[in-house]
């Protein structure tokens, strides 16, 4: 059986119909628009959706209310990495999917002004972010299939950060970071190089700021 969860050109096809109709889609719907068959639909829709890259979003027509779905934020993601044509026309599908609650509210959550005041603003905005966080899932891609090293520390710091909410697994953190000199050494230095990062990115960004209030 195909594994669907990996890139695939059916998966692209049937995402791309959903953005190009410009209001969600039913299976029905998708199976007219595509010709692909019912079932290869079903099958794909079903693991979109697990995936959270499609979601359901309310119907718009009067009558018998059908089961429609539309983009997410995450999905978008996804699609622009694997298909230059979705990449190509990111801020058209912006403007357009912005006229739907559902995703407004993916966007808010993300941070991006949804009023109609700051769309031409936000749908270059909304193409950096494609652009930064396509890439940052590559990078994961490369990791998961071994093609791109990262340092056992890191692996560590990750493993921990992911395990830090569970009371258990916290005390024991903390006692081995009080018992073993050589752990407590390589996070102190971790968090030392984070920190000296974080505020190294600040400090352009307040250059940055400075810049542009100086050029207006």
């Amino acid at each position: 059986m195909t594994d669907i969860s990996k890139p695939n050109p059916t998966a692209v096809d049937i995402f791309r119909a959903i953005l190009d109709n410009g209001s969600a889609l039913t299976l029905y719907s998708a199976n007219s628009k595509t010709r692909i068959p019912m079932g290869t639909i079903h099958r794909h829709f079903k693991q979109l959706e697990k995936t959270g890259k499609i979601r359901v979003y309310e119907s718009k027509k009067k009558g018998r209310k059908k089961i429609e779905y539309g983009p997410t934020i995450q999905g978008m993601i996804s699609f622009y990495r694997q298909d230059k044509e979705i990449a190509k026309m990111i801020e058209n599908y912006f403007l357009i999917w912005i006229e739907h609650k559902e995703f407004q509210k993916d966007l808010a959550a993300e941070g991006f002004n949804v009023t109609s005041e700051s769309l031409k603003r936000s749908k270059h905005v909304f193409r950096k972010y494609m652009d930064y966080f396509a890439a940052v899932e590559g990078q994961i891609e490369k990791i998961r299939k071994g093609e791109d090293a990262i340092s056992h520390d890191m692996q560590i710091f990750l493993g921990a950060t992911l395990l830090s909410s569970n009371p258990q697994y916290q005390k024991l953190w903390m006692d081995l970071y009080n018992e073993l000199p050589g752990m407590q050494k390589s996070l102190d230095e971790h968090m030392k190089n984070m920190t000296e990062s974080y505020k190294g990115f600040k400090k352009n960004l307040k250059r940055q700021q400075h810049h542009r209030l100086k050029v207006k």
